[in-house]
């Protein structure tokens, strides 16, 4: 069924102004440990912080906005969340000392309008088209996520690294500007998303909520670790740039077609497993080998494979066992779980990385090892089976 015009706008909007809020935040994620420890007063851990605090106000935020939303209705609330975010990082762009940053950073994530956006989104699709609408957002969400961490290490070598916070400053603006003149219009009537009974918390349901969680620990201390190992090895910035250009390019080429392909033929189980093995992989071949610029390829090669595999797959199969009536709601604790998996992630990798050591190894090796024993109790606990066209 064809996109009426009304859901052709709601979806391009949505898309836009979530794109654009993430999109400089991908951009600081690859190298901000680096940068952030060369502000006045930072150590490691407060670098964390600086990295956390926003993914923690986000997790905090998201269902006061979202209920406010219900009140007032949501073009005003992603107004307000988005001029949080706005001045956040004008506040981040003008820091000179390490505490002021993470002022900044929580003003950033105290504008947390996902949830709103969402039901924005559900609102205003019929239940036909509600699923392919997701799906465009998240291709969108995805596309910035590849572009951000393209481009942020090399925006970031030639200019400056606070030049990352005028941008999301830019990016902020323009969605102000986009909600103001074509944000749809909240909708009264909603009768035909009835809410009887609720959200049905699945054992299924939690798994993948569980997963969302998993997922962001493990990206946030792999995040925080990988260009300090770098820093350490070789102390360049410029190399950065394409030290990222080359681990993440293979999947960037080949999971997204790989997972549309094996969709088709309903073997999305297969790219789990085999998400899971390449985490597996480069996690055993950084704790078994010497710490060198080829294992650290390596490391980041068979990482990004696993982690877009999951990027990917989640989302599509939370709208397998959300129904439509209730995918707003249903999204909101993926969501939740998602931020606090980046906070405990980053300020806990920040604090262990700090002590130089953990258990009478290098802190790096320490933090690899957690994320593998992190890894395999996600793997224990699993993924619920995906099946195309079953909704549970």
């Amino acid at each position: 069924m064809s996109f009426s015009i009304i859901e052709k706008k709601a979806t391009t909007v949505v898309s836009l102004i979530l794109s654009l809020r993430l999109l400089g935040l991908f951009m600081l994620l690859p190298i901000f440990s680096i940068y952030a420890t060369e502000y006045s007063n930072s150590n490691l851990f407060l670098a964390g912080v600086a990295i956390g605090i926003y993914s923690l106000a986000q997790a905090i935020m998201q269902v006061p906005l979202a209920y406010l939303s219900d009140k007032i209705g949501r073009k005003k609330v992603v107004l307000f969340g988005l001029s949080l975010f706005t001045i956040g990082s004008l506040i981040c762009y003008f820091s000179i000392d390490i505490n002021t940053l993470i002022f900044g950073r929580i003003v950033q994530g105290c504008g947390a309008i996902s949830s709103v956006g969402v039901a924005t989104l559900s609102e205003n699709t019929t239940k036909e088209n509600r699923a392919s609408a997701f799906t465009i957002v998240g291709l969108s969400v995805g596309m910035a996520f590849v572009i951000g961490f393209l481009i942020g290490p090399l925006v970031s070598s030639i200019y400056s690294f606070r030049i990352l916070f005028l941008l999301l400053f830019g990016f902020g603006i323009l969605a102000i500007i986009t909600t103001s003149i074509f944000y749809p219009k909240n909708i009264k009537d909603i009768s035909s998303h009835p809410t009887n009974g609720g959200l049905k918390i699945s054992k299924n349901l939690i798994k993948i909520y569980f997963s969302s969680f998993m997922l962001s620990l493990i990206l946030s201390i792999f995040l925080f670790i990988y260009p300090l190992i770098w820093k350490v090895l070789d102390g360049g910035e410029k190399s950065l740039s394409l030290v990222y250009l080359i681990i993440f390019l293979p999947a960037a080429i080949l999971i997204y077609p790989s997972i549309r392909y094996l969709e088709k033929k309903n073997k999305i189980n297969h790219a789990i497993r085999a998400g899971w093995s390449f985490l597996f992989l480069g996690f055993s071949y950084f704790l078994l080998q010497n710490q060198n610029e080829s294992t650290l390829y390596v490391l980041g090669i068979l990482f990004f494979l696993g982690i877009t595999i999951f990027q990917s797959v989640l989302p599509s199969l939370l709208s397998l066992y959300v129904s439509d009536q209730m995918r707003a709601t249903g999204t909101g604790p993926y969501y939740i779980l998602s931020f606090l998996g980046h906070a405990v992630g980053s300020i806990s990798a920040g604090y262990i990385y700090s002590k130089g050591s953990l258990f009478s190894f290098p802190s790096s090796y320490g933090l690899i090892f957690i994320t593998f024993i992190v890894l395999a109790l996600w793997t224990l606990i699993g993924i619920p089976s995906y099946t195309k066209g079953k909704q549970i």
